[in-house]
């Protein structure tokens, strides 16, 4: 699920937002090591936080939708939702709504763009959709608990397998 066999572009975190603005899930995939954090990895954990938060800024952002909805009429069909946020710090980062208000955010190492002229890269779309199908399955797992009398809870996602199965997802992506 490479972009490009000459240069992929790695994911460097993962991070879902609740309809209600509340980070459920925040993960960097570029660290070292999470057994020996350094200043470094803190300060890349750090970094990926704010970007999450500077891409809910943008959903949020009533300037932001025009400019989203128009981005979504000139990839036509072939965006599924999927839009080019905004490129900080030698990171691009592409953001998802779903219908109910969740919001996947995913962080690329910058290169060559995933987005292009006629639309975002089919793989890329998939990588939303997969992270997306994961969410579901934890959440209406009955054995993880986050889903409360038809609501979802607005708990951090602490589950050992949605970390595993994303973990995975963006592995393939990366390799």
């Amino acid at each position: 699920m490479s972009v490009n066999s000459s240069t992929p572009q790695r994911v460097q975190f993962v991070s879902l937002i609740s309809p209600n603005d509340k980070p459920l899930y925040i993960q960097a995939f570029d660290l070292p090591s999470i057994d020996s954090p350094d200043s470094e990895s803190a300060n890349r954990f750090l970094k990926y936080n704010f970007l999450s938060h500077m891409a809910l800024d943008i959903f949020s952002s009533p300037a932001s939708l025009s400019l989203r909805e128009q981005q979504q009429q000139q990839q036509g069909e072939s965006s599924d939702g999927v839009v080019l946020l905004f490129i900080q710090d030698d990171v691009t980062v592409y953001g998802y709504e779903t219908n109910n208000g969740l919001k996947i955010i995913v962080g690329l190492e910058s290169g060559e763009r995933v987005a292009s002229e006629s639309g975002v890269n089919r793989d890329l779309k998939e990588l939303f959709h997969l992270l997306h199908k994961c969410y579901l399955r934890t959440i209406f797992n009955p054995f993880d608990g986050l889903l409360k009398e038809g609501v979802e809870s607005e708990e951090t996602i602490q589950s050992k397998t949605f970390e595993r199965n994303v973990g995975k997802i963006v592995s393939q992506w990366n390799d």
